[in-house]
């Protein structure tokens, strides 16, 4: 299970200094991270990191977002993403989240190979 959360800026309680004060939340999970967005996520860091890509950081971002939004079926949509998380907060909660699917894989890789090893 992975979670993404997104504020509601429009909605922000802002103080008398103008400082935000708080921000309305919506948490979304999704259950199940088939492989093949772990291949997608791989796929796109191949080419950002591949010197002779012609990939510019605004690909590689939008990309990215379009990855979230098909990992999390159509739950948000991409203009959700940028109203929804801060602008300097946009590439860590990509990472975050796309992380989440990739350690997921990793940990039942590492459980498979454990529950085959105490089978022999």
């Amino acid at each position: 299970m992975i979670k993404a959360v997104l504020k509601d800026y429009a909605n922000a309680e802002i103080g008398e200094n103008g400082e935000i004060v708080s921000v309305p939340e919506k948490t979304f999970i999704q259950p199940i991270v088939t492989s093949r967005f772990t291949y997608r996520a791989l796929e796109i860091h191949a080419l950002a990191t591949d010197e002779d890509s012609k990939m510019t950081e605004y690909d590689v971002m939008t990309d990215m977002m379009g990855l979230v939004v098909d990992i999390f079926k159509g739950q948000f949509d991409f203009d959700d993403i940028l109203d929804g998380v801060a602008s300097e907060d946009l590439g860590d909660w990509l990472r975050d989240v796309i992380g989440q699917a990739m350690t997921k894989d990793k940990k039942k890789a590492q459980l498979k190979k454990k529950a085959e090893a105490a089978q022999k």
